[in-house]
């Protein structure tokens, strides 16, 4: 337990001291796109932020147990811990593709994303369009199954639509469909290979450096669903960019987090987590 609050009190003062002593050019002021979202992850979905072309983009992501736990295990802090570790590179203007692992049920992801249009001010484009995909697979050991290849994968692909109003507030909606190739009896009470849910995000922009941002799961064709609900506060600072949320799922690969969640976050059902965002130039100018 002292480590990982440890971990939390360094994530604070690492972000204070930065903030104070480092001032950055951002790279979305010199660009004639509008930059919707600081990221191109909120906590466990996409946005139509893309890594710009040349750049690699690391993403490392925590979350915790569920505060109600009490003091405990310190809110959640010593218990359940999910680990998500993200590489994002920048092939185009409009094209990038990336791998993650999530520690929960040891997931890899092959990903992509292609944003043909995005939203310009000087050229009169209003809104930004783009289709996320991934490749998932489960590598966590089965005892009693002899799992193939093939029967460990699960596929997720998005539309992303988007807008920026006022410079302030951003709005994205993303209709989705899901497949597992596998599922057990016990994932769920009622097994659904195919999924199609609906994403609603957004963010408020404070300033020039902090906003506040949300994802919603507000639908999916589910019988016994439960909305994942994910509230994030974020600061750029001198490169990087630092995320502090509260969600209700557990997951951070989207089939998994839309599929697998059981938790009500208005039912007490939360989950304190930090995410830390860094690009990496690797080609000149």
């Amino acid at each position: 337990m002292l480590h990982k609050t440890s971990l939390v009190l360094l994530l604070f003062l690492i972000n204070t001291s930065v903030y104070a002593q480092m001032e950055r050019t951002r790279v979305g002021s010199s660009l004639p796109d509008t930059e919707i979202f600081l990221t191109s992850t909120l906590v466990g979905t996409q946005t139509v932020q893309l890594t710009p072309a040349g750049e690699l983009q690391s993403i490392i992501s925590h979350s915790f147990g569920p505060i109600r736990s009490g003091w405990s295990d310190l809110f959640g802090l010593d218990n359940n811990a999910a680990v998500h570790l993200g590489l994002d590179y920048g092939l185009s203007d409009a094209i990038s593709i990336g791998i993650g692992r999530t520690s929960v049920r040891d997931v890899f992801d092959l990903r992509y994303k292609w944003v043909p249009l995005r939203q310009n001010n000087g050229k009169k484009q209003l809104y930004s369009i783009g289709v996320y995909g991934n490749l998932a697979i489960e590598t966590l050991p089965e005892r009693r199954f002899d799992y193939t290849f093939q029967e460990r994968l699960s596929f997720y692909n998005s539309l992303l639509f988007a807008r920026q109003f006022y410079d302030r507030v951003s709005i994205q909606f993303s209709p989705s469909v899901l497949h597992f190739n596998t599922l057990l009896a016990d994932d769920r009470e009622i097994i659904s290979h195919t999924i199609f849910s609906a994403i609603v995000s957004g963010r408020l922009k404070l300033n020039e450096r902090q906003s506040l941002s949300f994802e919603y799961v507000g639908y999916t064709n589910m019988e016994n669903d439960t909305k994942h609900l994910a509230l994030s506060y974020e600061i750029e600072t001198g490169g990087h960019v630092f995320q502090l949320f509260l969600q209700s799922g557990y997951h951070f690969s989207e089939q998994y987090l839309i599929a697998f969640t059981q938790d009500q976050f208005f039912n007490g059902d939360i989950r304190m987590g930090f995410a830390i965002h860094r690009v990496f130039q690797l080609k000149g100018n």
